[in-house]
């Protein structure tokens, strides 16, 4: 499990846990997030503005909680049978699953809500099925519904190529076939460093208008992943030719020492 800086087409990780796939975990799963959630806060500020994104696995009351004891904001997508209530002049609606909200292509609502039963909680509601689409949206946040909701939650959808990055389209990171725990936690550690410093690469061919060496001017067929590579292959294949290279071997290193301290460089 990791939380990561959604930037640009990529979640770059900042912190994770190891949890054993089939034995009981040592700790409870809420305990986690909360553990990283306080490692991402450390590291970005509490004064920074931060928004948690989640899929329907993490939606629930423990997970808002804790986003709200830190300050964040949430934006978490619901489960079709997951309930809510609206206010009447009456008092309250009946509960209602939260997938009667938008039926069919073309359906949308927007408003205030109570979600849940056991434990309610007030929020806006944001749902949307556009037509084309399988099925619709139906997302709650602690700021105000609209698009500008779904269009953020859209976003999270670019976990999937961080995924695809870590496993057999890149770093092939199931092939390592590791047990310990302690052993993976150091793997992934180098793991995300790299994918900090791929990104970074990648970013960096796209700002000296360098894409196209690599990459189709029609459609974009290589992901961050590989255009990062091939432009750090470029820079070494030239390294030794010119001023050039060496200049930007310089400034692609993933460390740098400042003050007596390392930093990762984060120009994206």
């Amino acid at each position: 499990m990791y939380l990561g800086l959604l930037v640009h087409s990529r979640v770059l990780p900042v912190a994770w846990a190891v949890m054993p796939g089939q034995e009981k975990w040592e700790e409870g799963q809420w305990s986690i997030v909360g553990r990283l959630l306080d490692v991402v806060q450390r590291g970005v500020g509490e004064a920074t503005e931060c928004t948690l994104v989640a899929d329907r696995g993490l939606a629930g009351m423990a997970v808002v909680k804790r986003c709200r004891d830190r300050g964040w904001h949430d934006l978490l997508r619901m489960s079709g049978e997951h309930t809510f209530r609206t206010a009447t002049r009456e008092g309250w609606s009946d509960g209602k699953p939260v997938s009667s909200l938008v039926k069919q292509p073309g359906d949308q609502w927007y408003g205030s809500a109570t979600v849940w039963q056991e434990e309610s909680l007030a929020t806006q509601i944001s749902a949307s099925w556009p037509e084309g689409h399988e099925e619709g949206w139906v997302v709650i946040s602690d700021r105000p519904a609209g698009k500008a909701r779904l269009n953020e939650y859209a976003r999270r959808m670019r976990v999937e190529a961080t995924f695809q990055d870590t496993k057999s389209r890149g770093w092939d990171l199931e092939a390592s076939a590791i047990e310990n725990k302690e052993r993976l936690h150091r793997l992934l550690l180098g793991l995300f460093i790299a994918i900090w410093w791929v990104s970074h690469l990648a970013a960096s061919c796209i700002h000296h208008g360098q894409r196209s060496r690599f990459d189709r001017a029609d459609r974009r067929d290589k992901s961050i992943f590989r255009l990062g590579r091939l432009w750090l292959s470029f820079i070494l294949k030239h390294v030794r030719d010119s001023a050039w290279g060496i200049a930007n071997l310089t400034h692609s290193l993933p460390f740098r020492k400042r003050g007596g301290q390392w930093h990762i460089p984060l120009r994206f």
